[in-house]
């Protein structure tokens, strides 16, 4: 169906071509190539779209009768551009909408991987914290059994000392002081020698706890260095790849409104020259006008 309205005679019959290329297409927009040219097909056909749009607001004011069937035809040269352009915007959107769901998908990974290191760490931590424990529970053990033995001794040599001293005391109660300050002796070395075993045990399970405090506080600090910085580096890495994305993205999108914005300005230009040519070209005073849309004609047509 061709329209009556001269002025949308262009588009109108620009219309057949483009459906003829874009009508049922399916672009392979997971492809570089296929979204390239997906996007140049809506770009091209929403540039006729905008044609049609200002030339129907421009002959419009002038012409206020035919407001209803301009509208009307407008509408309906619209509607058919649409039918093309939604299409192929749908594929676009999908394949934006897939390319966006790889990579939160690819951050959510990351992340899982991140935390799974961690929970790793952490439990090769609290396994190592278990045996220092259990090592000093040990050595706490060993530390008693020594005292016990100690005590032991301490008290089978008191033992010994009441015995030999009431066999004094039954042979001659003179060497009675003698015998028990010798008792007295013998108890103090074997308290001196159990005091000297207990300290030396005490001070070297506390330089024990001490090697194993520092040594814990010194994997905890590598640990929480090393999460850091694998921290920043992801964070860093993610960063850059979303300034690299959205700059490149940026920059193709202003070219194609640059270019859009050109095509349209030339357009809408040739359609005013066209215009302009049909409604006054009768007129004398503007035969040098017309003279001169005619000479640009032919220089476009070679």
């Amino acid at each position: 169906m061709s329209t009556t309205i001269a002025e949308y005679s262009a588009t109108d019959a620009a219309l057949a071509d483009l459906a003829h290329r874009f009508k049922g297409v399916v672009f392979d927009v997971a492809k570089p190539k296929g979204m390239k040219e997906a996007k140049e097909g809506r770009a091209e056909i929403k540039k006729y779209r905008t044609i049609l749009e200002n030339l129907r607001k421009e002959i419009k004011a002038p012409a206020l009768l035919k407001c209803q069937q301009i509208d009307s035809e407008a509408k309906r040269i619209s509607f058919e551009l649409e039918s093309l352009e939604n299409p192929i915007d749908e594929q676009i959107k999908l394949e934006e909408k897939r390319i966006e769901e790889e990579r939160t998908a690819a951050e959510r990974a990351e992340k899982a991987k991140i935390e799974a290191e961690q929970l790793a760490i952490k439990q090769a931590e609290e396994e190592k914290m278990a045996a220092e424990r259990a090592e000093i529970e040990k050595q706490k053990a060993e530390l008693l059994a020594a005292q016990k033995a100690a005590q032991e001794k301490i008290e089978s040599a008191e033992r010994e000392a009441r015995l030999r001293i009431e066999e004094q005391e039954r042979k001659a109660r003179m060497e009675r002081d003698e015998a028990d300050r010798n008792a007295r002796l013998e108890r103090e070395k074997a308290e001196s020698a159990a005091k000297a075993i207990r300290d030396a045990e005490e001070a070297k399970l506390k330089d024990e706890r001490d090697k194993l405090e520092a040594a814990k506080r010194a994997v905890e600090e590598v640990a929480r260095k090393e999460r850091d910085a694998e921290e920043t580096k992801a964070r860093e890495e993610r960063l850059a790849i979303e300034a690299k994305e959205r700059s490149e993205r940026e920059a193709k999108e202003a070219e194609a409104r640059e270019v859009s914005r050109k095509e349209a300005e030339m357009e809408d230009a040739k359609g005013m020259l066209r215009l302009f040519y049909s409604r006054y070209k009768h007129l004398p005073e503007f035969a040098g006008v017309i003279a001169a849309i005619n000479e640009y004609a032919k220089k476009v047509k070679k």
